[in-house]
């Protein structure tokens, strides 16, 4: 993809979805998300939309990464292959 494609597909993307602001809270959620369940590594960035999620109060995340996300009680999983025709 070129640089002016994603940024097409950049712009059709902030339009199908409300954009949240990233406050100050995020990180004290994504500090405790990685110190009670013991995350260490890579899968700590799968933390910080979590917290982002618990700070807005939503309840699911769409990914395909079910695995990285599996650990989080509380946060629906959806894949997008389930909800795409």
């Amino acid at each position: 993809m070129t640089a002016s494609q994603m940024e097409s597909e950049l712009i059709g993307l902030k339009g199908m979805f409300k954009l949240l602001p990233d406050k100050p809270e995020i990180y004290a959620a994504w500090e405790t998300l990685v110190t009670t369940h013991r995350v260490v590594g890579k899968p700590a960035h799968d933390a910080r939309p979590v917290a982002a999620i618990k700070v807005h109060g939503l309840t699911a995340v769409l990914t395909f990464d079910s695995a990285g996300f599996s650990r989080y009680p509380g946060i629906r999983i959806i894949n997008p292959v389930d909800v795409v025709p």
